[in-house]
């Protein structure tokens, strides 16, 4: 081998020497810093407690045109977090129905009553007792619905409220809208509130005559119906909190809690 070829071969063996260590790792400086952050919801709990020598649900039998009764209770918010809405939806189907035996079931001049005309026997008035506003009768925040708005339970099931009857997307709001302090809206939890509640249902009394001289509302002898009240609370808007420390949302705990928060003290 002549002395070029030699030459050749041993820079091509550095070459490759050269490809190795191009492949390993290489040292450098590194810094990693953390930060702990801590995250806790609040609580929504809507309580419906019983109101002292007053029941708080309609549980009634053997009821003639006329009977009527009123039941209270009351609102409280159990939770961490303020309620801006207490939203009341009323529910029954055909399924929650039975139509009585009577005489006139099976008579062929009478037309069979459906579970929406039997709920529709039902006259409804809701009112509300703020004891922070000390509402009257006269103070149109006291009825929600009163007699002249010609609510039944079939209105309630069905949803289709008059228009004189104030809503919060289309649904009876129970929760108080205190016209005099914005301090008392909705539920807060801080300062703590409780709203009393009454509902009276009457058995309306209709004079319709019918077929051979029979009152019209004879065709409901028997009927039964199971109606449910469900109230939904919901919460104010979310705020941003402009603070930078960590700590409890105390604004949370009021009403209005949607405005900017300007101070959120530590956690105790």
């Amino acid at each position: 081998m002549g002395i070029k070829k030699k030459l050749g071969l041993g820079v091509a063996s550095a070459a490759l020497g050269l490809s190795l260590v191009g492949g390993g790792t290489w040292a450098a400086f590194n810094d990693i810093e953390t930060k702990d952050n801590y995250f806790a919801a609040g609580t929504l709990d809507l309580d419906l407690a019983d109101v002292n020598g007053f029941h708080s649900r309609f549980n009634l039998g053997n009821l003639k045109p006329g009977d009527y009764k009123t039941i209270k209770f009351n609102l409280t918010n159990n939770g961490s977090l303020a309620i801006e809405d207490v939203l009341l939806t009323t529910l029954a189907t055909n399924d929650d129905f039975t139509n009585g035996e009577n005489e006139y079931v099976d008579d062929p001049e009478v037309e069979d009553n459906t579970y929406l005309e039997f709920l529709d026997q039902f006259q409804v008035e809701i009112l509300r007792v703020d004891p922070q506003v000390q509402a009257t009768a006269e103070d149109p925040n006291f009825f929600l619905i009163d007699v002249n708005d010609n609510v039944t339970l079939k209105t309630l099931v069905e949803g289709n409220l008059p228009t004189g009857v104030v809503t919060t997307g289309g649904k009876l709001n129970l929760a108080p809208d205190n016209p005099n302090s914005d301090k008392w809206d909705g539920l807060p939890a801080n300062p703590s509130e409780t709203e009393t509640i009454e509902i009276k249902i009457k058995f309306k009394e209709d004079s319709a005559v019918g077929v051979n001289g029979e009152q019209d509302q004879n065709k409901y002898q028997g009927d039964s119906i199971d109606v449910t009240f469900s109230m939904e609370a919901q919460q104010w808007e979310g705020l941003e909190i402009e603070t930078d420390n960590d700590g409890y949302v105390n604004k949370n705990e009021e009403s209005h809690s949607e405005e900017t928060a300007d101070d959120v003290p530590d956690v105790q």
